[in-house]
């Protein structure tokens, strides 16, 4: 056909004054009507609607996307090679490149069997008593609680220290409440106490002087020499001449309301 002999596809009129490339005329629509079409149902949710494209399959735009992306994932899934798990040794085709294990409950139990097996749960000396142990987790390195007050005690003890004598001076009148009433504690000890037939300042002075004015404990005099209850009162010793010892600051506080052999292991 040639340019003066050009007509429409639709209905068949004259359209050479047209541009070259056209193919209707004016009239004509460019696209046919699609009529009526028959309702069907959502390949997605199952819902039934009226289709406006012939080609439609969804109902909607998010049921449109879930088809596309399940598509997307079983073309994915198709070119992906198998694999083989290491935990169940079982062959499975990955979802994502980086997936190692079949489900997420196979990695968990690997992992947890290959943590088991390479941590190091075994016997150790305790880094503040130096008894050996056996740790529960393999990062332990003290071996009871008690162990571990004493380390964070003796790592912050300098600060504790400040605190403390900071507090006292701050707060001298509850100080002196607080030290009054410690000593009306200590005097109704001695008081209740059946077996209790004090300490006169002539013994006592005789019992440093067997000690040479050192502690009978460690042969010191650091602070001054104390009177230590080798049987503390708050636990039924008795305040007499027999159960007292001469002990220097040092261990007459850290001794407190414990044993000779309780301390001593401790």
């Amino acid at each position: 056909m040639t340019q003066a002999t050009r007509a429409c596809d639709r209905c068949g009129k004259d359209i050479s004054a047209l541009h070259y490339a056209a193919r209707r005329c004016k009239t004509c629509p460019k696209r046919l009507t699609l009529g009526v079409l028959p309702d069907r149902a959502c390949e997605i949710c199952g819902k039934i609607y009226t289709p406006k494209r012939r080609d439609s399959l969804c109902c909607s735009r998010p049921c449109n996307g879930l088809r596309y992306n399940r598509l997307r994932a079983a073309q994915q899934k198709a070119a992906e090679p198998e694999r083989t798990c290491p935990a169940c040794k079982t062959t499975f085709k990955a979802r994502r490149t980086d997936q190692v294990y079949c489900i997420p409950e196979c990695g968990n139990r690997h992992r947890a069997r290959r943590a088991y097996v390479y941590v190091d749960l075994s016997p150790r000396p305790c880094a503040w008593c130096s008894k050996v142990f056996t740790p529960k987790q393999s990062t332990s390195t003290l071996c009871s609680r008690l162990c571990s007050r004493r380390s964070t005690y003796a790592k912050y003890r300098k600060e504790r220290v400040a605190k403390a004598v900071a507090w006292a001076r701050a707060n001298p009148e509850l100080r002196a409440a607080i030290a009054t009433q410690n000593k009306a504690r200590r005097r109704f000890w001695e008081q209740t106490n059946p077996g209790s037939v004090g300490v006169t300042p002539k013994d006592w002075l005789k019992l440093v002087r067997r000690y040479g004015h050192r502690c009978a404990y460690c042969g010191g005099n650091t602070g001054g020499i104390h009177m230590d209850h080798v049987i503390p009162m708050s636990r039924g010793g008795r305040h007499a001449i027999g159960n007292v010892l001469p002990a220097c600051q040092t261990c007459n506080l850290s001794k407190g309301p414990k044993l000779v052999a309780e301390w001593k292991r401790r």
